[in-house]
């Protein structure tokens, strides 16, 4: 696999993400997945407030929260985050919020980006970070993709010694989430978006929007916090 970082100008509150795309991107090849971090898509919709208003944001996209002595462990659409993907980090002294509709951005990237390359496998997986219970640091995940499988099921499937395999699943989009983020980085390396070459997948022509998180009622981590979820 080829893991092709794109360092780029500054992405610009409320510019035109397409655009910020066709001018950095010069190729992409038939079975190529574009990466792009969640947080320029978040300014491109001018997903943005005051470093005061922060607690309020937190408040207002979270279901749930816990307090912390670090920060808001808070529960969103998308499962168990930190202070709700609110992020003071590469804000010039604003916060960022998460994007909307994300996958209606990756699937509209998608169409346009096939047309201007002129191919048809293609993936778009647009990416944030989590931090994964008692394991230092955080890690990429999928905020949402288009034009590939996200999962790939090995339910009812052999393994080496012929055990057939009752529950797992391999999440594809995190995994790949998670290689593009440690390319990207969390600082000033200014590569919002990485190319992901000849990768193991399955492209799809279909709209597929498989969520990659559910209630915490069937989380295997459940009893850690039953008493809080709702």
């Amino acid at each position: 696999m080829q893991i092709i970082g794109i360092r780029t100008s500054l992405f610009k509150e409320n510019a035109s993400l397409f655009h910020f795309i066709y001018n950095h991107v010069s190729l992409l090849k038939e079975g190529d997945i574009l990466a792009i971090t969640s947080k320029i898509v978040a300014l491109s919709q001018g997903r943005t407030s005051s470093i005061r208003e922060k607690g309020k944001m937190i408040r207002m996209n979270a279901r749930d929260s816990i307090k912390t002595p670090w920060a808001l462990l808070t529960l969103t659409g998308d499962g168990w985050n930190i202070n709700a993907g609110v992020d003071e980090s590469n804000a010039n002294n604003k916060i960022i919020l998460m994007p909307k509709n994300s996958f209606q951005v990756a699937e509209s990237l998608l169409l346009k980006l096939r047309r201007k390359f002129s191919i048809t496998k293609l993936g778009i997986l647009i990416t944030d970070t989590k931090s994964v219970p008692l394991r230092v640091g955080i890690i990429g995940r999928a905020v949402a993709y288009a034009g590939f499988e996200p999962i790939k099921s090995y339910i009812a499937k052999k393994d080496l010694f012929g055990r057939k395999s009752r529950f797992t699943e391999s999440n594809i989009a995190d995994s790949l989430a998670a290689i593009a983020v440690l390319v990207m980085g969390e600082g000033s390396e200014q590569t919002p978006l990485v190319i992901l070459r000849n990768t193991p997948i399955r492209f799809s022509s279909k709209k597929i929007r498989k969520k990659l998180s559910f209630p915490p009622q069937k989380d295997i981590f459940a009893a850690i916090y039953k008493n809080r979820a709702k």
